[in-house]
Order: structure tokens, then sequence, then C-alpha cells
């Protein structure tokens, strides 16, 4: 019995000596990297999706950051949308320094922020992004506190996954680290050894997400050139062939085993002018791509063809190996994004206010994923299927003759707009007999038929026509915007 307490006592006091010295280590690594660390403060507004003329109060937020240069400090996007003022804290300093964005790509989660030489005693000191990767391997993360402190948390990483970025549409590379003492998900820096490998982008109960420093370095390395061109986005769907059958019925043969199946091609994107509905491809790069969409990564294991993307600079050339009516093809495919700005239905809007049209109470708005999901949690399924079908199935599809979705997102009760009240979220199709293909239309549109009493607005689906009476219309919708305190009946970008 005394050996098996003595024992007892041992293995705690290892465990316990083990502890100490890791905590120990961390303190000593938080310790150098204290003039490489900031704490960032954000100061920010949006626009009320409903009332496109009104802005939200100001928000607060926070996050963490780590200097990727004496002036320069790098961070995550997801804090920065609608930001006003951007304050830092660094070692040494008590009271907040400003900062400006630099460059910031919603995308990626990143964000490079740049600050005023005369502000600071001493510049920061730079860190470095190592691509080194090891399954498996502890790893230690660093933050600035706002109380001026740097602190150190620990974990181990348990794979590397292309994940859908919290702020866009598009996908990268993740490390994702398990077992975390300090959850951690604002810009935390993490360290594998001596080694910046990424910083911390999202995190639940289980798990954080690292942005990799493979998606750091690229992103870092083109914001130097001084025009920023971002990253390569996929202009397609695409997914498993698993089925024998439809294998079978596109003509591939029994041993062709590999290949993703496209079911939709984009008007943007890598791949849009190049990939045909229903091609398979086979290989991106001369890499074979697997019947589920990966591909072998030597450092990895397997991981989605998207990273063969996104990893791929803006305008280069992507070799595709294609299978396409019977037979293998190759193509030549240019590496191309886009601007949320040039979709159908643009993901997001930020930094902007939403673009409007109020006229006889009635409100005339571009449809955007950031007005459909104000609805709150479950927002898709709340939206009118005929509107949310524009987004779902057409988001990605502007064309000439239709750039943006503009609807009557309600009606402002007036004598003016009587036995129209309850109508709402349904989309304009012509506004005084004028195609409206963009909201900038609307401006037009409202110059037509001048001699007519009255405009006239047509929707799809065949709702209701609106007809607005033209005499005394000024005065009438000065009086709207009074009692509604509109203080602009029209917003529109140049």
């Amino acid at each position: 019995m005394r050996m098996k307490a003595a024992l007892k006592y041992l293995c705690l006091f290892c465990a316990g000596s083990f502890c100490f010295s890791a905590a120990s280590a961390g303190e000593k690594m938080a310790e150098k990297l204290k003039e490489s660390l900031v704490y960032v403060k954000v100061s920010s507004y949006s626009y009320d999706q409903f009332r496109p003329w009104k802005q939200t109060d100001v928000q607060e937020k926070s996050m963490y950051g780590c200097a990727i240069g004496p002036y320069k400090v790098l961070t995550t996007a997801y804090n920065i949308p609608d930001a006003t003022f951007i304050n830092i804290r660094v070692e040494g300093r008590n009271e907040y320094i400003p900062a400006k964005v630099e460059v910031v790509d919603y995308e990626s989660d990143l964000c490079l922020l740049k600050l005023d030489p005369n502000e600071l005693t001493e510049p920061l000191v730079p860190i470095k992004f190592s691509t080194s990767f090891k399954k498996g391997a502890e790893v230690e993360s660093y933050w600035f506190s706002y109380k001026g402190q740097a602190l150190s948390g620990r974990g181990f990483i348990d794979r590397a996954e292309v994940l859908k970025s919290s702020r866009s549409y598009a996908r990268f590379l993740n490390y994702i680290v398990s077992n975390a003492s300090q959850r951690t998900s604002s810009g935390q820096v993490y360290l594998l050894g001596k080694k910046a490998i990424g910083i911390a982008c999202w995190s639940d109960e289980k798990e954080t997400g690292l942005i990799s420093a493979e998606v750091i370095n690229h992103f870092l390395a083109d914001t130097a050139q001084g025009r920023y061109e971002g990253f390569p986005a996929s202009g397609f769907t695409a997914g498993r062939l698993i089925d024998p059958t439809r294998r079978r019925y596109l003509k591939m043969p029994e041993s062709l085993r590999n290949g993703i199946y496209v079911s939709d091609v984009y008007n943007l994107g890598t791949g849009s002018d190049e990939l045909q509905r229903a091609d398979v491809i086979l290989e991106i790069d001369r890499i074979s791509i697997d019947a589920h969409g990966r591909f072998k990564h030597p450092k990895f294991g397997l991981i989605s063809f998207q990273h063969l993307i996104t990893s791929s600079k803006v305008g280069e050339t992507i070799g595709f190996e294609i299978w396409r009516d019977g037979k293998k093809q190759q193509l030549k495919v240019k590496a191309a994004n886009f601007k949320a700005s040039e979709m159908l239905v643009p993901y997001y809007e930020y930094d902007k206010q939403p673009q409007y049209v109020i006229i006889g109470g009635f409100i005339l708005q571009k449809l955007t994923r950031d007005y459909l999901s104000a609805r709150g949690e479950g927002w898709a399924g709340k939206a009118d299927p005929h509107v949310y079908h524009y987004y779902r199935d057409l988001a990605y599809k502007p064309t000439n003759e239709r750039k943006d979705i503009v609807i009557l997102s309600y009606v402002l009760p007036a004598m003016v707009n009587l036995g129209y009240h309850g109508l709402s979220n349904i989309v304009v199709s012509k506004f005084n007999g004028k195609d409206i293909t963009c909201i900038k239309d609307i401006i037009e549109a409202k110059q037509l038929n001048s001699d007519s009493k009255y405009h006239v607005i047509q929707f799809e689906n065949d709702n209701p026509v609106v007809v607005i009476p033209r005499e005394n219309l000024d005065r009438i919708d000065a009086q709207i915007a009074q009692q509604y305190g509109i203080q602009n009946l029209i917003h529109i970008e140049p």
C-alpha cells in the first residue's frame, strides 16, 4: 500500500512538474512575443436592411493581431465590416493608437492594418509565418489582452481541412486544433515550436480553426505588390461521382474511377468560361481528383480540390483534364476571381449603404444576401420562395440583361398608396414599361412617359400592377420622408 501511494504521489508530482514546465515555457514565449502582438478594438455601425436609410447603433468589437512589419498588423477580417474607428493597444502603451485598413479580404478572412509611425515610440517586431505542419503536434497560442498582458494557451493539430470562410462564399485551407486549453477564434497567433503557422478564425466547444500559413503568405505576398488581386474563386459547382449508373451514362470506362461531376457552371470565377455542365473533372494541374472531390496532398493527406484553385494566382493558367462527350479532354483554365458586388445577388455588401429608391412610399431595393439574412435564424425558410430562388440558384449568374434583382421590399403607408399596403418582397420586372436590369434603371425609368398621369410598376409572378399618381408626387414624397424620418429618398451608387 505504501508503495502504491508513493507511486501515486510520484505520478502526480511528475504531471504537476510537466504542467509547470509547459506553463513556464508558454510564459517565456509570450514574454518574447509581446512586442509582436496587439489588441484590436473596432467601432462600427451598419445600416438597417429593412430601413436602408437608417444607421444602426455603434457597436464595439475586439480581436487580436500580430505584426508582420514594423508598422503593419495582420488580423482577421471578421469584425472589420462597417468599421468607423480601429484602435490598437501595443506593449508599453496604456492608451490606444489609431489604425487604418490597408487591405481587407473577406473571402480569406484576412485584414492588413497600417499604423502611423509617429504614434509608436518603438516599431513592432514582425512575425513570419512558416508552412510547418505536423498532425498530432502540440501547438501554442499567443495573444495580447486588453489589459496589456501577453497570454498563452495550448492545443494539438488534429488535421488540415478546406472550409468555408466565415464572412464569404469562398473556401480555404484551415488547420484544425483540438483539445485547446483556451477557446480562441479572433486572430490569436499559433506556433508550432518557435514557428508561427496560423491565426485563429473560428472555434466551437471542441475545436479551433486556423487560417493556415499557406493562405496568409499568399495574402501578404499579394498585398506587397501594391495592387491586391486576391485569391481565385471557383466558377462552378462540382460534387461526388460515386454512382456507377451515372458513370455508365457518361460513357466512362470502369477502369476510370476518379473525377467529380460538374453540376452547375457560373458566369463568374475560375472555369466559368471553359467548363460545361455534366463535365467530369479528372485532374487539376496533373493532380488526380478522386470521386469525392479530394486529392492527396503530400503534407495534409486527402483534402478538397478547392485548395488547388485558391493556392493559384489570379491570372495564371491552370490545367484541367476532364471527361466530356465520352472522352478525355485537356483545358487551359484561367484562374479568376470576382467581387461580391458583381454577383446577381451579392453575398455581402460590407462597408456600404444598401441601395434603394423610395417613390410614393414604395421602397424599391437591391436584393442582397444581407437583406435576406436580416430575418435572423432560419432566414432561408422565411424568405419568399421566388425571391430566394434568385439567391439560391442564380446568385453567381449575372448577365447583361440582369445585373441586379430589384424588389419592392414593402410599402410605407400613405394616402397615395392606399390598397397596396400589403405588398412586400416581390421582384420588379418593369417600371414605366422599361425592363429593370439593375437598380440604376429606376432613375432613368422615372423620366419615361412624361405625358402619363401615372408611374406604372410591374412585377414578376403575376403580382398586382402598381399605379402611382404623378401629380404633386414631389410634395407627397417630401411629406413621407418627413413622416418616416428619411433624409434621402434615393441612394444609388454611381
